[in-house]
């Protein structure tokens, strides 16, 4: 009996003991007036990163469950135009000072948790108050502001939106949808940016350099992640519903919250329909999302799915006309797309040091289109699995290793064999990495390897093709990409940045099934850049110089005519370009109730000579000649206002003029000069009651004329109002 009763006292310790170190943190994050600071970021972390975070409400308040097995949790605050705060685990009330930054407590560009302020990468946050404030339906509006980064649309919504970053190419960008790639297979990496509805996002991530030693293929020239809304971010009810011109309609039903001890639901249900400018511009996407959580002790689960639909009317070429080849609006031309993706991620902290970590994924993506010629289709599926270890090795060194393994597959009309029979392309890639993270007081520094395995299995030739293509036996290609980054705080307030990586893009389908060499290697870049950050004015003005280089090479190229010479096939990696410049950006936060960012890009390409042929480059470019679509100048600014119920964004973009080509016939038919232009946005918020926020959004407001891709007219003057009730305003 005495045992018994000894054994039961001590449980009751163990069980008091670990009750006082369970807790639900809750709180209030305010600013310097004691104002609530709504949508700011609070993270519950250890040594091995993030354990579970959540986003503020409209009050500033936060509740955080951690379990009572985690040891030397801290709590780390982020919120647009204030500074990041680390406090003890108790904090209740949580006060951010004023400063010019947008942070983040986790963002891509690491496989491990590592703030955006920490890392030598540029990393550019657009945060869910952003996202909300703003009313853009789509994410491709919201792109435009990144420094560096140039979006490209032929034309009015749902036309090809193609990003150029930092002078890369548009195939040069991995894309992820909470992690997992949803890239093209058969395009050789390209996006189409046209088509990611906002109301699902939680936050956009962009990572500007080559980002392979820790993603692999096609992160070249960025990693751009969009997070989407999770249960634990905090309870929340969106209802949006718009119109405006074109006959433009947007109806939106968002929410998240948990809904059961350790576990939660988010979901959302989005249309978009406008009639376009001209015949034949009509647009529809609709989208569906739905996203299940559940924690116990220290293991999570996270599970969603989304699925996309949208049908947009392709009318061509109707703006600048060089050689009088436009005959009329295209009015058969459609295109028409279903993307599904899927994913889950499971985590458990083996043990104090030790965090595994299992993702698994799958994207398919159905599209077609009908044009004067007949039908065509492309299917691209892809597969992800993948597996990662975190170590914390002690206070000042912790580490990340994995294997991430994926599929890779595609069907398109045009691709068959020599029957006309047409052929499933297959690629199977494997990673494997190992990056590093080492603190010594104000010095923050990353690096990582990652070996790259690509597996094409046996593809029968066609003889018909053009050009003909023989069997290509089965083969295996490796890459290593190495990565290191850095960045350091001094005393005086400087924040100085540096990064150097490599990246590689595999053959595409399209590369694979219109060649005869067999051989085709993975492209390649090497780039490097360095940056200071200085503060001004009691940390109320930051700006920020980065200077960048990049090279590339094993560029894919078509070798007709007087260059057959250089190889022996239709098709070989023997063209070279460079890309170099300067990103200034400049950040005001003179209150806390406006806000100023501006940024300008100065770049210069080049193309390059072909590898063994002197002075000759690719067809329809001259040596020296800037790459097509990168202007040598562009900048852009956004302007913010809270005051009293009014909530307003001014948004700006200028771009000078580029190299482009005739829009009819391409390159063949010439290359002209497409001018500059300026853009002007205006979004205003008014909050009429409660919850209730009526608004306006003009887009081009001064109803200028512009082309973003020659040929294709910018939409001009365009005004949409409507009404939205947010449980959480802030989200």
């Amino acid at each position: 009996m005495q045992l018994d009763r000894t054994v039961f006292a001590l449980l009751a310790i163990c069980a008091s003991a670990c009750h006082a170190r369970a807790a639900t943190l809750t709180g209030n994050v305010v600013d310097p007036s004691g104002q609530a600071i709504p949508g700011a970021q609070v993270a519950a972390f250890n040594s091995l990163g993030i354990i579970n975070q959540q986003i503020t409400g409209d009050q500033g308040q936060f509740e955080i469950y951690i379990s009572p097995l985690y040891e030397g949790v801290q709590l780390r605050v982020t919120a647009p135009g204030f500074r990041t705060a680390t406090v003890a685990m108790s904090a209740s009330r949580i006060m951010l000072t004023i400063a010019p930054q947008s942070d983040s407590v986790r963002v891509v560009g690491s496989a491990l948790d590592v703030p955006a302020s920490q890392q030598g990468s540029s990393v550019s946050i657009i945060s869910s108050r952003e996202i909300r404030e703003r009313n853009e339906p789509l994410a491709s509006d919201l792109l435009r502001q990144v420094p560096g980064v140039v979006l490209a649309q032929s034309g009015p919504r749902g036309s090809v939106a193609s990003l150029f970053v930092r002078g890369a190419d548009s195939k040069y960008n991995l894309v992820l949808l909470d992690g997992i790639p949803i890239n093209s297979f058969y395009f050789g990496g390209l996006f189409d940016f046209a088509h990611i509805p906002t109301d699902f996002i939680e936050q956009i991530d962009v990572v500007r350099g080559p980002q392979s030693a820790v993603y692999g293929s096609y992160a070249l020239g960025s990693v751009i992640n969009f997070e989407t809304r999770a249960p634990e971010n905090g309870a929340a009810f969106d209802f949006v519903a718009e119109g405006g011109t074109h006959a433009e309609s947007r109806f939106a039903l968002s929410g998240s919250g948990m809904v059961w001890k350790g576990g939660g639901i988010a979901g959302s249900l989005s249309t978009l329909h406008g009639n376009g400018p001209v015949l034949n511009s009509d647009y529809r996407n609709d989208n569906i999302f739905l996203a299940l959580s559940h924690r116990w002790h220290t293991q999570r689960l996270f599970a969603f799915g989304d699925f996309d639909s949208n049908d947009a009317g392709q009318p061509g070429p109707f703006g600048s006309n060089p050689k009088g080849y436009f005959t009329g609006v295209d009015l058969v031309s459609r295109s028409r797309n279903n993307m599904s993706t899927y994913g889950a991620h499971y985590q458990d902290e083996l043990f104090d040091r030790l965090r595994v970590d299992v993702f698994t994924g799958f994207c398919m993506d159905n599209s077609s289109f009908l044009s004067p010629y007949g039908f065509s289709f492309n299917k691209d599926i892809r597969g992800h699995g993948e597996g990662r270890l975190t170590y914390a090795v002690n206070r000042y060194w912790s580490m990340a290793g994995g294997y991430a393994f994926s599929r890779e597959e595609m069907r398109n009309t045009y691709v068959t064999d020599s029957a006309f029979k047409g052929l499933l392309f297959r690629r199977d890639n494997s990673g494997i990495y190992w990056e590093n993270r080492i603190t010594l007081g104000r010095l923050f520094i990353n690096v990582g390897l990652r070996e790259e395995i690509y597996q094409t299995p046996f593809v029968s030739g066609n003889s018909n093709g053009f050009p003909p293509r023989p069997d290509f036996a089965q083969r295996t290609d490796t890459r290593l990409s190495p990565k290191i980054s850095g960045a350091y705080f001094l005393p005086s307030g400087q924040h100085l940045h540096a990064s150097y990586g490599t990246g590689i893009r595999p053959a595409g389908g399209s590369d694979l099934a219109f060649t005869n060499n067999p051989a085709l290697k993975p492209e390649r870049t090497r780039s490097y850049d360095i940056g200071v950050e200085q503060r001004f004015w009691n940390d109320r003005l930051s700006v920020d110089a980065t200077w960048f280089r990049s090279r590339y090479s094993d560029l894919i190229v078509s070798l007709g005519g007087s260059l057959a010479k250089l190889s022996q096939f239709s098709t070989d990696n023997l063209a070279n370009a460079r890309a170099e410049g300067t990103e200034l950006s400049a950040q005001l936060r003179p209150s806390s109730w406006l806000s100023v960012v501006g940024s300008y890009t100065w770049l210069d390409t080049k193309v390059l000579s072909l590898d063994g042929g002197s002075g000759l480059v690719q067809q329809y470019y001259t040596l020296g000649q800037p790459l097509f679509r990168r202007p040598k100048h562009s900048g852009s600014l956004l302007a913010t206002f809270h005051r009293g119920r009014l909530d307003a964004n001014i948004a700006g973009y200028v771009r000078a003029r580029t190299l482009d080509v005739e829009p009819n016939f391409g390159a063949s038919a010439g290359v002209y000069n497409n001018p500059g232009y300026r853009s002007v946005g205006v979004n205003l918020n008014y909050r009429v009651r409660g919850n209730m926020t009526v608004y306006v959004n003009v887009h081009n407001a001064l109803n200028q004329r512009y082309e973003e891709i020659y040929g294709y007219p910018a939409p001009l003057l365009n005004v949409v109002a409507g009404v939205k009730w947010s449980l959480a305003r802030a989200r």
